[in-house]
């Protein structure tokens, strides 16, 4: 049986303050964590037997997916004193991944819905170490180039000079042959591009394919890209083409879970378990039990976990959080009320 292995390690610095106590793979976007999207999408492609490996605010990840999954996939964590690196954290479960003829690799922090047979078959059409989802980049962004030329990846990074190959962007998944544990470096910490990938196609001594896949994919390195990729992703789901979590329910233009009670205005906005909300939400993703009185107004906001918003208060494009002792004072915070706000 295949497995699959998620990167959860990291601390997520970008989308601070919230990331403080928050692992980035909790954050909820559309009502379902991050980490969640990638377990959906695997189990969809039955995959069943799951590795996490864990770092900054382990327990949180754990208990989350003990919660929610391990009635419908098996789930083994690898917890990493110190951040292993993709190569490093591969290397550590070797035991469980090097007996099968290959295995999947997905970012835990990303929203993607990859072709996950597609990129095996690529792989094993003609035994290439690994196979890579790349899409076409987003217009005006920047990205680390993957240079691709009929089919097999030439190169990462700068460009490979007098060449047909195509740049594209690396979106977050791989199919990798069990050969890997024959190159990865013999040390804790490790890139699996930088030190096994690219070497060995300078060398010529393996291949490396690609499958391009353009579909819905989501980067949340940042609370902006994070309210641009709710916005995509809500619309997708209002359209049908996307299911929604189990626990919610379209309603409008906006998503709502079951438990929550919302009788305010709601224009293009999410709201989370158990929360109340009274005012009026633009474009606004509430998280779960938060309260939002009659006279606020939010717009383009990201309302974290538990957060209360009583009296006239407005918001446009702010990211607001419960203030803890976790969270370092910083000139781009605005304390308010045992509150965190900051403007994205």
């Amino acid at each position: 049986m295949m497995k699959a292995m998620i990167l959860a390690a990291g601390y997520g610095t970008r989308f601070r303050p919230v990331t403080y106590t928050l692992p980035k793979p909790l954050v909820p976007l559309c009502n379902r964590p991050l980490i969640g999207w990638a377990v959906e999408s695997l189990l969809v492609a039955g995959i069943r037997d799951l590795i996490v490996n864990v770092h900054h605010l382990a327990e949180a990840i754990e208990g989350h997916l003990r919660a929610h999954y391990l009635a419908r996939a098996e789930i083994a964590f690898s917890f990493e004193k110190e951040i292993l690196g993709t190569g490093g954290g591969v290397r550590r479960v070797r035991a469980q991944l090097e007996p099968g003829q290959d295995f999947l690799l997905v970012n835990g922090d990303t929203v993607q819905f990859p072709p996950y047979e597609e990129l095996i078959a690529a792989r094993r059409a003609h035994d290439s170490l690994a196979a890579l989802t790349l899409r076409h980049p987003p217009e005006n962004d920047r990205f680390t180039a993957v240079w691709l030329e009929n089919g097999f990846i030439t190169r990462f990074g700068r460009g490979p000079g007098q060449s047909t190959a195509e740049p594209l962007m690396f979106s977050g998944s791989h199919a990798i042959s069990s050969k890997i544990f024959q190159y990865l470096p013999d040390k804790e910490f490790s890139g699996i591009v930088d030190e096994v990938y690219q070497p060995l196609l300078n060398a010529k001594r393996e291949t490396i394919a690609a499958v391009v896949s353009d579909g819905l994919w989501f980067d949340i390195g940042t609370p902006q890209r994070y309210l641009s990729a709710s916005r995509t992703l809500l619309d997708a789901i209002v359209r049908g083409d996307v299911p929604p979590p189990a626990d919610s329910r379209v309603r409008g233009d906006s998503l709502v879970d079951r438990s929550s009670a919302a009788g305010g205005t709601l224009v293009r906005s999410t709201i989370g378990a158990r929360s109340v909300v009274r005012g009026e939400l633009h474009d606004t993703n509430v998280w779960d039990d938060c309260a939002i009185g009659g006279n606020a107004r939010l717009e383009r906001c990201i309302v974290a976990h538990g957060v209360e918003l009583s009296g006239h208060i407005e918001l446009q494009d702010a990211l607001v959080c419960c203030d803890h002792p976790a969270i370092p004072q910083d000139p781009m915070y605005e304390r308010r009320e045992g509150l965190v706000i900051v403007r994205v």
